[in-house]
């Protein structure tokens, strides 16, 4: 059913982006100066085709994010968990990227779980972890199945700590290490299920992909898009996402319109603060 809310998008001077926190500016990324600078295109003018690309990952909306984790036992048992958690990452970093150190148990029962970005460092760490000594002990290292859920007695490197108060959190998702073939739609297709999606600039070196910008309506979106899709393959490609910059423009959204206020409404209220280019980008919200 619908609402009688819309939004839509003014394109106006640089000045009005500071009117009394009527809204939020746009972000978007100017790196790359070998980009294809052609116009972001924006979800509100692009309707959403009917067949899903080849290329999207299979993934449930509900599915669990695959594991690449080992099950270390043995412990120590006079070794606090904070110093297993602190030694752990340390010995085993080494062989790739680790996301989280767990220890569960307790006493001579107790065993840390060491989570990998990619499976072929989980690989590497158990075929090294044979015979291997860690404070002293003989440990036993065996391949861990089962999810990464998250533990209240764990350890995640800073980069690892994905959520709306991380030091480089913003509304855009930067998505890199596109498969040359990839469009729009499948952005589109694979990401909106994390949230609203704003706008989506891909960009192009010589005609071909190489990695593009999604803006989300807010911070969480990214972060669970994050949390989600990191790594997961489009088509032949690993996907290598992170937070983008941010920088202002001279565009305003604005949300909970009603559908009776006119676009000549809008321009004669924001014209005081600056020269209105454009108002449009009307979206009907279900």
């Amino acid at each position: 059913s619908s609402t009688s809310s819309d939004r839509r998008l003014l394109s106006v001077s640089p000045r009005v982006l500071n009117c009394n926190g009527l809204s939020h500016s746009r972000s978007s990324d100017s790196s790359s100066s070998s980009s294809d600078e052609s116009p972001a295109r924006s979800v509100q003018s692009t309707a959403v085709p009917a067949p899903t690309s080849q290329l999207l990952p299979s993934l449930e909306k509900d599915e669990p994010r695959k594991s690449f984790g080992i099950k270390v036992q043995n412990l120590p048992v006079r070794s606090t968990d904070t110093s297993l958690k602190d030694g752990l990452f340390h010995e085993f970093k080494k062989y790739g990227k680790v996301t989280s150190v767990q220890i569960h148990g307790a006493s001579e029962e107790r065993y840390g779980l060491v989570f990998f970005r990619q499976q072929e460092d989980q690989e590497k760490a158990l075929n090294a972890s044979k015979g291997k000594l860690f404070f002293g002990m003989q440990i036993d290292v065996t391949a861990w199945i089962g999810p990464e859920t998250e533990s209240e007695n764990e350890f995640r490197p800073l980069d690892e700590r994905i959520d709306e108060f991380h030091p480089k959190a913003t509304r855009t998702l930067f998505i890199g290490n596109l498969e040359k073939t990839t469009t729009y739609h499948d952005l589109r297709n694979i990401f909106q299920r994390f949230g609203e999606i704003v706008d989506i600039d891909i960009k192009k070196v010589n005609g071909i992909p190489q990695y593009a910008f999604l803006q989300y309506c807010d911070i969480a979106s990214v972060c669970k898009a994050i949390k989600k899709m990191d790594g997961e393959y489009l088509g032949n490609n690993r996907l290598k996402l992170g937070f983008g910059k941010s920088m202002p423009t001279n565009c305003v959204w604005l949300d909970g319109l009603s559908t009776n206020v006119t676009d000549q409404y809008l321009t004669r209220h924001f014209c005081r603060y600056g020269p209105v280019v454009k108002v449009g980008g009307r979206l009907a919200l279900a």
